[in-house]
């Protein structure tokens, strides 16, 4: 899933539990896995060498031209992330718990952080997390989709969970 799709998820499980920021966090971090367990189209990162398997995936920075494509890749992937928290900001914002839906966002957004370090330097901790997080976890299926209408489609995905933990939310206040 893409990253804004992630930090909505990640505040919208988060403000079900306000008052306990850890849970907040744990929460949105493990609910990026179950998202990325749903078949989904992702855009692609550019700057990956896209001719290795899997677990050989690494960004190569080694011309003027790769170095080009490698800041276009941080440039989508940093307005994907800030977009992604302005709009858990607006609908997700609590002035009781101002933070909880920054918290629950970041976790959701730390294992793509972990899987883009991943590709730029290859730490033996961050081998296994993109092994477990891509080859377990991630969907094998992607789905055969334009950019716009796989984008599009994620959204409408994480609007009907988030509707359903608003209704959760909703029905717990009664």
């Amino acid at each position: 899933m893409i990253l804004s799709v992630h930090a909505i998820f990640g505040a919208s499980v988060a403000s079900l539990v306000p008052n306990h920021p850890i849970m907040a966090f744990s929460l949105g971090f493990l609910g990026h896995f179950a998202l990325d367990a749903i078949p989904h189209k992702d855009y692609e990162l550019i700057s990956v060498d896209s001719n290795s398997n899997s677990t050989e995936k690494k960004i190569i920075i080694d011309s003027l031209y790769k170095k080009f494509r490698f800041i276009r890749d941080v440039v989508l992937v940093s307005f994907d992330a800030l977009m992604g928290s302005f709009l858990a900001f607006l609908f997700f914002f609590n002035p009781i718990h101002p933070w909880i839906f920054l918290i629950g966002a970041i976790g959701s957004l730390i294992p793509d952080f972990l899987t883009f370090l991943y590709l730029i330097i290859k730490h033996k901790p961050l081998i296994l997390f993109f092994d477990f997080h891509s080859s377990i976890i991630h969907s094998k299926r992607i789905l055969k989709l334009s950019q716009p209408a796989g984008v599009f489609l994620q959204f409408c995905t994480v609007g009907v969970i988030i509707a359903i933990i608003l209704g959760v939310k909703w029905f717990l206040s009664l």
